[in-house]
């Protein structure tokens, strides 16, 4: 089997709220091998767009005041500059969503932090901005799931804590081990 039949994908995304609705502000993701060792440093298999907030409620998606209040703490500082850094170069949710979509380019598994988190607020992003989702249901995964039946296997976080896409490659390199655990590798 190829290694482009192999891949998987994911996602993180940070959010102005936590609900299924919740404006996005980035979407990070990468293509990894799921018994792999790292996530392949090459472009292709890395994905970053910043979103335009306003882009969101304009098509109904909904900020929280705790998110908003979450992103002020002085912990987040660093997290928070990146993004304010990149606010100029943000696009509309809509030209996001075709941007992921062309990165990914087939339907393949794509896991999100949380059964109700990251998959949840794409779909409901892709159903509000009428854009088609680019992976079937059947291939959603929830990486919390997995990172908490194996509290043993610990994450080694790389890049800027709250960077959609650090974040989204902390968590395959993570899902990763927990895998090669779980195979006895």
């Amino acid at each position: 089997m190829s290694e482009a039949e192999t891949l998987e994908c994911m996602v993180d995304l940070e959010t102005l709220g936590n609900g299924n609705s919740a404006v996005i502000l980035s979407i990070g993701a990468c293509k990894f091998l799921p018994h792999g060792q790292g996530v392949d440093i090459h472009t292709p298999h890395r994905f970053e767009v910043f979103v335009n907030p306003q882009s969101c409620v304009d098509i109904g998606m909904k900020m929280d005041v705790s998110t908003v209040l979450w992103w002020m703490d002085p912990k987040r500082g660093e997290a928070r500059d990146v993004m304010m850094a990149n606010l100029e170069r943000a696009v509309p949710i809509h030209e996001a969503l075709h941007r992921f979509n062309a990165w990914l380019g087939q339907d393949m598994p794509v896991w999100g932090n949380g059964a109700t988190f990251d998959n949840v607020i794409m779909n409901s992003a892709y159903t509000l901005a009428g854009v088609a989702r680019p992976w079937m249901f059947w291939n959603d995964r929830c990486y919390r799931t997995m990172k908490s039946k194996f509290p043993s296997v610990k994450m080694q976080r790389t890049g800027i804590h709250h960077s959609a896409l650090a974040d989204a490659v902390s968590q395959a390199e993570h899902l990763q081990s927990i895998n090669r655990f779980i195979s006895g590798e």
